[in-house]
């Protein structure tokens, strides 16, 4: 079997938990025997494969998947879906004219007679698969763009199995620090960073921010973030991510904190839960179907509430359920499995 994958293509100009996605199918799918490609404009040939997998739905990605329909290469599409709502524009945008942007977004995807006509409808209904992160990924895209059930299999999102063993003693030696909270990730608007700051700063809780210097939609937010980070708020360039520190970050950590307007579910809070760490989430998004009773979840409208949760994960003492319920259900052996069914389904 031969597997053609695309994404966005400015997406690894700033690689976050999307580009981890792609390149892990990648490399367990290969593992598992199937010949994996990731597309070359410059020298590929979509009928010289047997399915083309995207990842994402970004509008540049219309006309590769719009040429495979046409010559009748099966399509599996992993939406990365997000969950555009005016609500989360008005609060999440940094400026006016982003908050603009959003909610113009939301508003042509979130009207039935208007979204059949983007590309983003286009490209579901011209897949063969829809291979969503969870139950609420699905449900929430079926009920949207009027699809129907066949067209979906779950394919959840997956961590390495090298986070269990992870080893605090790196990050304690280099940075002589432990027990704080944790956030690893891309500094934007959408994670909510800045609030997470403002509250860590107000509770005076150590809070480690490590991030690439690379900062999604320019470096407007991450002065912001900055300019409101308090002593206690470190700033640490953030590592490769197949590097031994940033496994060993996550055994130094007290909590993964995530309270983001929206999570797929945040691969950072699955490998800082796999270390050992507390994890505290949003509830927006898939979340709770993968870290069920385990988790912290916070409504990230409400910072009352990402307080008082913050608070309760900090002073909660580290234990083994999470890493457990982790492991057995959440390593890449296990959720590509899902992948691997859906591409045979695809080609009977």
């Amino acid at each position: 079997m031969k597997a053609l994958m695309n994404c966005n293509n400015s997406a690894f100009q700033a690689p976050g938990g999307g580009e981890i996605l792609l390149l892990k199918n990648k490399e367990y799918l290969i593992k598992k025997g199937v010949k994996v490609k990731l597309f070359d404009q410059w020298k590929d040939k979509l009928t010289d494969y047997d399915l083309l997998h995207n990842f994402g739905l970004s509008n540049n990605c219309y006309d590769l998947i719009n040429a495979a329909y046409n010559k009748k290469v099966p399509i599996a599409i992993t939406p990365v879906y997000s969950w555009p709502s005016l609500r989360f524009a008005v609060r999440s945008g940094i400026n006016l004219k982003h908050k603009l942007d959003l909610g113009i977004y939301a508003l042509l995807h979130n009207a039935s007679y208007l979204n059949k006509l983007t590309y983003l409808s286009k490209m579901l209904k011209m897949s063969s698969k829809i291979l969503t992160d969870s139950n609420a990924e699905k449900n929430i895209l079926m009920k949207t763009y009027k699809l129907k059930e066949d067209k979906f299999q779950i394919a959840n999102y997956g961590v390495d199995k090298r986070f269990f063993n992870a080893n605090k003693k790196e990050f304690v030696r280099k940075y002589g620090m432990e027990d704080f909270l944790l956030y690893s990730g891309r500094i934007e608007s959408r994670k909510n960073v800045l609030t997470l700051i403002r509250i860590a700063s107000k509770l005076k809780f150590p809070l480690v921010i490590m991030s690439g210097k690379k900062f999604q939609g320019g470096d407007a937010y991450y002065k912001l973030c900055r300019k409101y980070a308090k002593s206690n708020i470190h700033f640490i360039d953030g590592t490769n991510h197949e590097s031994t520190m940033l496994s060993s970050a996550y055994a130094a950590a007290r909590a993964v904190v995530l309270p983001s307007w929206l999570e797929n579910p945040g691969l950072s809070v699955l490998e800082g839960g796999l270390a050992g760490a507390n994890v505290l989430v949003t509830s927006r998004g898939s979340s709770t179907e993968y870290f069920k009773n385990h988790a912290f979840y916070v409504n990230p409208f409400n910072n009352k509430d990402i307080e008082k949760k913050i608070i309760q994960v900090y002073k909660k003492e580290k234990d083994n359920e999470l890493r457990m319920h982790i492991k057995k259900n959440f390593i890449w052996e296990v959720v590509t499995n899902n992948i691997l069914k859906a591409y045979k389904d695809m080609l009977k």
